[in-house]
């Protein structure tokens, strides 16, 4: 987005007032900036038109703020979240992924200079799991060292590892949404040897069963032509216990 508009700026004949800068004084009004530390901004990973009057109304009861929360329309789809207080940002954004109608809510906190030009969503916090380790290799390093190669690590869930149950190790990470879902892979151990694994993701939204992808189903891939159908290469097992509608979570496999 920022190398649209320098693009765009640079083949612009600007006429002299447009070249002098606006000087703007009491820019760090105390109020304007904790109203905007306690915001998100969102955008639907969706190429589809969405009722947002649905969605406002949607996420108002499913986060149980009511009137307490503020939703802003800022432009080009995006909508800013305005928050009564830190725990309810926190809480938010710690439990999502969240989904409407299926589809991928992205988040974006607030940082000093963001605007609507050059806010951008790339990555989203999804609840991984590894099924097929080796017994011995069931902790929070060896989960921290799988999820990295998935997208950035969050946190590994130090209780699936005390439960009842040791089915599969637990990670919380940030993946970038322009990459296809990680299915497998071979985890290779220092002492020798590999284990194959398989990856399932909690609370996934809507995805191509062709190519893996976020953002849309097989049915509006953008990449095939409408007169092939190609093989699908993904299956419905990579999603842990379905999703809901408000995001809420199904009971997991």
């Amino acid at each position: 987005m920022e190398q649209e508009v320098i693009d765009s700026l640079q083949k612009l004949r600007l006429i002299k007032e447009e070249e002098e800068d606006i000087l703007i004084t009491n820019t760090s009004r105390p109020d304007l900036i904790e109203e905007c530390s306690l915001s998100f901004f969102r955008r639907l990973l969706t190429n589809h038109h969405q009722n947002q009057r649905a969605l406002k109304n949607t996420l108002r009861q499913a986060w149980k703020m009511g009137s307490d929360l503020r939703i802003v329309e800022v432009g080009k789809g995006i909508l800013q979240f305005k928050f009564n207080s830190m725990y309810q940002l926190d809480w938010v954004g710690k439990s999502g992924p969240w989904n409407f109608d299926s589809k991928l809510l992205l988040l974006c906190r607030w940082r000093k200079g963001l605007s609507v030009s050059n806010i951008t969503f790339t990555h989203s916090p999804f609840w991984v799991q590894v099924w097929g380790l080796p017994f011995e290799q069931m902790s929070k390093e060896v989960g921290k060292n799988i999820g990295r190669k998935i997208g950035k690590v969050i946190e590994v869930d130090k209780w699936s590892l005390q439960a009842d149950q040791a089915k599969f190790l637990r990670a919380r990470v940030d993946m970038p949404i322009d990459k296809p879902l990680r299915r497998r892979g071979y985890v290779a151990i220092e002492e020798g040897g590999r284990s194959w694994v398989t990856f399932k993701y909690e609370r996934l939204p809507t995805f191509c069963f062709i190519y893996g992808m976020l953002g849309h189903d097989d049915r509006y891939c953008a990449a095939t032509p409408s007169e092939q159908s190609p093989e699908r290469q993904y299956e419905e097992w990579l999603r842990v216990g379905g999703i809901s509608r408000f995001g809420g979570e199904k009971a997991k496999a």
